[in-house]
């Protein structure tokens, strides 16, 4: 099998851009990325992407710079401020990698990319190693950092739970960490799937306690008639949250709890709306950066 080459696209960005670029590049399907603070000055950043090449002819090329220069309010009218190399697939790999380190989310867990070995000092958390193959995330989005933060202050002990939008599967080991008895993990994209289940394995050996659905949610659902979970766990877009909620409050049963992230704070106030409108009690919300969790509850 020939090697992948691969795009990788370097702009620089003012620190509060961050969030904004990350929400951007997770809607458009786009998780190899990494954000570099620059040495120089302390509110620029660089932004790291990687593209697979046959993916990306020059048309797809030059709308997405259209988008980001969009979004930044960027006039790039000498084509200036996007810097494109091509690296090969050995390359990709190695550059990829030296910009993950372990990372300490909440009070108990550590997310460790599985080349890393896990230092004495760290023996007391509950490690996730995970190994996404570049292609999903490690934890260190603030929406899945908030789902982390909310879950270690809940008791998951011998309880069936549903992680929609699985991506690396960090939730769903997560849940089986805290003690989740069963673990049903939805994604609509086969490179989650799979990411989900080789991780799962990486950290428990086998993934005896794990089922895996490949589709859309709201298809799974009827087809597999998903009922009475004890908590949803719930880390993808807003817009697509809002069409999912009256799905996942038929999934829960009698006060069960639904976790939802990824949501920015301007969109908050819808989200809460529909919960109320489908019957779930709002219990909590936090916030980190632009970024909002909501955690609700189905009434008896």
């Amino acid at each position: 099998m020939a090697n992948k080459n691969w795009y990788k696209l370097t702009f620089q960005i003012e620190s509060d851009s961050e969030e904004i670029i990350i929400w951007k590049l997770n809607e458009l399907g786009i998780f190899s990325f990494s954000f570099e603070y620059l040495i120089k000055t302390d509110n620029k950043k660089e932004v790291n992407i990687w593209l697979p090449i046959e993916e990306w002819d020059e048309s797809s090329i030059s709308d997405f710079e259209q988008i980001i220069s969009k979004l930044l309010n960027i006039n790039d009218s000498k084509n200036q401020f996007f810097d494109w190399s091509i690296i090969k697939e050995e390359d990709w790999l190695t550059s990829w990698k030296k910009y993950w380190g372990p990372e300490l989310i909440g009070n108990h867990f550590l997310i460790l990319p599985c080349w890393i070995n896990s230092d004495d000092k760290f023996k007391d958390k509950k490690i996730i190693k995970i190994d996404p193959g570049a292609a999903f995330g490690t934890g260190s989005h603030p929406s899945t950092y908030l789902c982390l933060e909310k879950m270690e202050n809940i008791s998951f002990s011998k309880k069936r739970v549903l992680d929609i939008g699985s991506g690396s599967g960090i939730l769903s080991i997560a849940a089986r960490l805290l003690g989740a008895k069963e673990v049903y993990a939805v994604d609509n994209d086969y490179l989650a799937i799979n990411s989900t289940n080789s991780n799962f394995q990486l950290n428990f050996g086998n993934s005896k306690s794990l089922k895996t659905y490949l589709g859309s949610f709201n298809e799974i659902i009827f087809k597999y008639q998903f009922k009475k979970f004890d908590f949803v766990l719930c880390n993808i877009l807003a817009e697509v949250i809002k069409e999912m909620i009256p799905n996942i409050y038929h999934c829960l049963r009698n006060d069960a709890e639904v976790v939802f992230s990824g949501i920015l704070n301007s969109q908050k106030d819808e989200i809460i709306k529909i919960l109320i409108q489908n019957n779930l009690k709002l219990l909590d919300i936090s916030s980190k950066k632009d970024w909002t969790c909501i955690s609700a509850q189905k009434g008896s």
